[in-house]
């Protein structure tokens, strides 16, 4: 009997490492080498799709900002015409571009006689049949710079062609204020001269000022001589005929060798009214 009690004790621990024994997970190194190696390939097959998606928004990126690049040259080369146009019209050339006197010139001398009005780029104002009126129906909040100078001044410019006067030195004033060195704000401060004696009733002072703003800021522009013959004509209306006389005749004797329209239009105005 006591030989059979430790065999009694042993037979449970017997049992007990046999369920342990059981319950012992089997691991299958194959297989979990080969979830590994699955793993890993998912993981390099997800990197790739990145890089694909990485660079598709690069070219994306590159074609928006290529053609945000051609929207801004085009925006220029619209522009650049407008000027040239200005350019044209002020140098002469055509007898339509030429400064020509407008059918609503400024009244100068006696009553049968007048002055040169339009612009000296103009036919725009020079060619108007519409009198421009103090007041503008189109309300002159109406008259927003966006930010951009280039699309800043063809809106200002659409004003003068429009024959809205008014509004026109509305903006081109903003524009002036917003771009005080801009690479348009000459040809503003000349529209703002020749618009000041446009509208009715005029603005002898207001144009002086503009025309003399352009030649101190920008004395070798190429709106110089018509704004020095313009500026001459306002002398005149304004009734400093010594101004006048002297201002036309630095015209000729600056520009007089350079073909400049403004040389015989301020010969001409010095022979009708001196």
């Amino acid at each position: 009997m006591q030989f059979l009690k430790p065999l009694s004790l042993l037979l449970p621990a017997a049992c007990l490492s046999a369920q342990l024994w059981a319950q012992a997970p089997v691991v299958d190194v194959g297989s979990a080498r080969s979830d590994a190696q699955s793993n890993r390939g998912m993981e390099g097959e997800m990197y790739q799709q990145l890089q694909l998606l990485r660079q598709e928004v690069m070219a994306l990126r590159g074609t928006v900002e290529e053609q945000g690049h051609q929207l801004r040259q085009l925006k220029q080369q619209s522009l650049d015409r407008y000027i040239d146009i200005d350019r044209r019209l002020t140098a002469g050339g055509s007898s339509s571009d030429a400064m020509t006197d407008s059918p609503d010139s400024l009244a100068v001398g006696s009553p049968s006689e007048a002055s040169p009005a339009a612009s000296a780029e103009g036919a725009v104002i020079a060619g108007s049949t519409s009198t421009p009126s103090a007041t503008n129906e189109t309300s002159p909040t109406s008259v927003v710079l966006d930010g951009d100078e280039s699309s800043d001044y063809v809106k200002a410019y659409d004003l003068v062609k429009s024959a809205s006067y008014d509004e026109a030195i509305i903006a081109f004033t903003s524009y002036v204020e917003k771009y005080p060195t801009g690479r348009y704000t000459p040809n503003a401060w000349y529209w703002l001269g020749e618009l000041y004696v446009a509208i009715k009733p005029q603005n002898l002072s207001a144009s002086t000022q503009a025309f003399q703003q352009l030649l101190t800021d920008y004395p070798d522009h190429g709106k110089v001589p018509a704004a020095m013959y313009k500026l001459g004509t306002v002398y005149f209306l304004n009734g400093d005929k010594q101004k006048s006389q002297e201002m036309l005749t630095h015209v000729i004797d600056r520009y007089g060798n350079t073909g400049n329209s403004a040389v015989n239009k301020s010969r001409e105005f010095l022979r009708k009214n001196f």
